[in-house]
């Protein structure tokens, strides 16, 4: 599975022309309440800078942002200092070649606070020569922001006992990392991994042929939340999004909830959550990549609040579409924020943004 699904929307030629404003779904916000910007990457190129991944730095009115830089090949950053980019610090972080083993690209995802003020946990991916660039390798990374921190590999053991391939971890928190992998006999397989512990146990939703896991949200004690999306019919698919809740003590899910684009699910052929983040009422808010029968596509920022009873509620949708975007991509979300990726008209250069909700 992908990072984001703007891979999808390229290669279908799926042209960004989402408006709410003519749509007669009562949950769809207007597009025109959020502003936008045009994040500055690293080294100022944002052109080659693309971010994944978001989190408030403890105590502090800063972010960590995690991202690749696309250079000669991809290298992983880390940013630290304000959500807009400027006055902050991007840092280089690749994972370290070691005897025998060669790395030749590292992408980085989701970040979050360490154990200690001042330390990050982020995860992501990288390749080696010895696996000639055809498979990613999951990773873990631990300590100073610098990167000078202990890094680790993530493989998930295959329960089919074929071989796993595509690692790739996309979010952290509260110990727990969650990601995705395939297998040569089948893809879009999903696993939580225990860090205290270093165990890994799959996750399965009931009746599901591929599933992703992009987000990860700690409630608190042994509760948390996670976001992704899943297909019931295409072992290759993401065709329907979904939050589910999971319990670290006794390893179960509970309170599986679908949701569709828009709440329309005959229309919709792609939602997929990209990231989770706590609205602050005890809801969520989710960074979604979506698409439709007609062919429009793009990302959508979504609020889904919790219920009386513990369950998930009807989401409420707004429509992410930077102005003179062609392709768009939501890759994650913090607050009332998303920041994902663009491509402008008549260009095949991809950007990175910040789009803020009222």
């Amino acid at each position: 599975m992908k990072r984001n699904l703007l891979l999808i929307s390229l290669v279908t030629g799926m042209v960004i022309g989402c408006n709410s404003g003519s749509s007669s779904n009562n949950n769809v916000a207007p597009v025109a309440s959020v502003q936008y910007s045009t994040l500055h990457g690293y080294n100022d190129e944002s052109g080659s800078t693309l971010v994944t991944g978001i989190r408030g730095v403890n105590g502090s009115s800063y972010v960590y942002i995690s991202g690749v830089y696309s250079g000669t090949t991809n290298s992983g950053l880390l940013y630290v200092g304000p959500i807009s980019t400027t006055g902050g610090t991007w840092h280089l972080l690749n994972y370290p070649s070691s005897a025998g083993v060669t790395v030749t690209s590292t992408s980085l995802y989701g970040p979050n606070n360490g154990d200690t003020s001042g330390t990050v946990q982020i995860v992501g991916n990288y390749t080696t020569a010895e696996s000639a660039g055809s498979s990613a390798i999951g990773l873990l990374y631990q300590g100073a922001v610098d990167g000078s921190g202990a890094w680790s590999t993530l493989l998930p053991p295959s329960p089919d006992n074929s071989s796993v391939i595509n690692t790739i971890a996309h979010s952290t928190m509260g110990g727990l990392v969650v990601g995705n992998y395939d297998t040569r006999l089948a893809t879009g397989k999903a696993f939580i991994y225990d860090i205290t512990n270093n165990s890994y146990i799959n996750l399965v939703k009931p009746g599901a042929v591929s599933i992703t896991a992009y987000g990860i949200w700690y409630n608190g004690g042994t509760s948390y939340t996670i976001a992704g999306g899943y297909s019931d019919a295409n072992a290759r698919g993401i065709t329907t999004g979904y939050l589910v809740d999971w319990d670290s003590a006794t390893n179960t899910t509970s309170h599986w909830t679908s949701f569709n684009y828009l709440n329309e699910p005959a229309n919709s052929i792609v939602s997929h959550f990209e990231g989770i983040t706590t609205d602050g009422n005890g809801g969520y808010n989710l960074a979604a990549d979506v698409a439709l029968a007609s062919g429009v596509a793009g990302a959508a920022f979504v609020n889904v609040p919790r219920n009386a009873d513990g369950t998930f509620g009807t989401a409420s949708w707004t429509n992410i579409a930077y102005p003179g975007a062609n392709v768009i991509s939501a890759n994650t979300v913090y607050q009332n924020n998303i920041l994902g990726v663009y491509v402008p008209q008549g260009s095949t250069s991809v950007y990175p943004y910040l789009a803020t909700l009222p």
